[in-house]
């Protein structure tokens, strides 16, 4: 059954109406079951891939400064989890929610709205989440177990500032270019689900209008 949105004086009699938790349900149950996977590929893997990209980011980012200020097995777990683990996880979630959600609910509302609402979640939270966060914690772990000369927080802030900068000057033009690819990875994505969401609709519609021509056809020949 193909869904469709109506104002409510213009819903037929026959039709079921359904909230859009059980609209979303059903469309998700047809898109994990449909028959040719390859084409409903970004609508099952898009969020996955995505998650991935930031975690590869969290760990490159984090391995960067522990490398930098010598952490070697100390805080790995501590460190790792938030910015490796955390990140990728919120990334599937903020994807499927606030992306996946209103393109299921109202396909074609803003196509370009929801692409850039997807950049700004990816790179947000695939790139500049982990990157603020994991100096911080590298900070803290280096000044706990004495793996680094760091100047006082508290006393010295330029020359805290002065550290990160040089620590984070060579890796700048990575972070640049993992921003901007993150966010063209996250709207192409988007794109992709976009196009293959609406091909379903399309699909379905047909698959309906087939059943109803058949069905149509079988009463007329029982006459």
């Amino acid at each position: 059954m193909a869904l469709s949105h109506a104002k409510r004086e213009e819903i037929p009699e026959d039709a079921v109406i359904i909230s859009q938790e059980e609209a979303l349900t059903y469309q998700w149950k047809i898109i994990s079951e449909w028959e040719k996977p390859t084409e409903v590929i970004a609508l099952r893997n898009g969020p996955a891939v995505l998650s991935v990209l930031s975690g590869v980011t969290g760990f490159f980012v984090n391995n960067h400064y522990r490398k930098y200020l010598r952490l070697g097995v100390y805080g790995r777990s501590s460190t790792y989890l938030p910015i490796v683990v955390i990140p990728a996880l919120f990334t599937y979630m903020t994807h499927k929610y606030f992306v996946q959600r209103d393109l299921i609910l109202t396909p074609i509302a803003c196509p370009l709205c929801l692409q850039t609402r997807a950049s700004a979640f990816q790179s947000g939270i695939g790139c500049v989440y982990p990157t603020v966060l994991a100096p911080f914690a590298a900070f803290m772990f280096a000044t706990r177990h004495y793996t680094y000369r760091l100047p006082s927080i508290t006393k010295n802030p330029k020359d805290v500032f002065k550290l990160w900068r040089k620590m984070t000057r060579p890796i700048t033009p990575v972070l640049a270019t993992i921003f901007v690819g993150q966010a063209i990875a996250a709207a192409y994505i988007t794109y992709r689900e976009q196009l293959e969401y609406l091909r379903l609709q399309i699909k379905m519609q047909e698959i309906e209008n087939k059943i109803m021509e058949e069905h149509f056809s079988s009463t007329s020949s029982f006459e």
